[in-house]
């Protein structure tokens, strides 16, 4: 049998931005941008460091997390190799 019950808004954003919350997506958000980071430099000279980050962006209504790029050559290698894309196709 099924129960009836009802959550206010407050409670639901509350979970959604409690610390164990942020800290899920924001792991999740790393390992989606490491992924990404497997795929290997494709520009002459080689560039030696990471072409995407995890930036913890939550705000007050709930917890967020991005990859982005860091810079105009990991712009060029996404263009490339989307590698981010197929990260987060794959499941990160």
């Amino acid at each position: 049998m099924a129960a009836k019950f009802s959550v206010s808004l407050a409670t639901i954003r509350k979970l959604m931005t409690s610390p164990n919350v942020k800290a899920e997506v924001y792991e999740r958000a790393l390992r989606l941008a490491a992924k990404a980071n497997e795929v290997p430099s494709t520009t002459s000279p080689e560039f030696d460091g990471l072409y995407y980050e995890a930036v913890e962006a939550s705000d007050e209504k709930r917890a967020r997390s991005r990859v982005k790029t860091t810079g105009p050559r990991a712009v060029n290698h996404e263009a490339r190799t989307q590698a981010l894309l197929r990260a987060a196709s794959s499941g990160g």
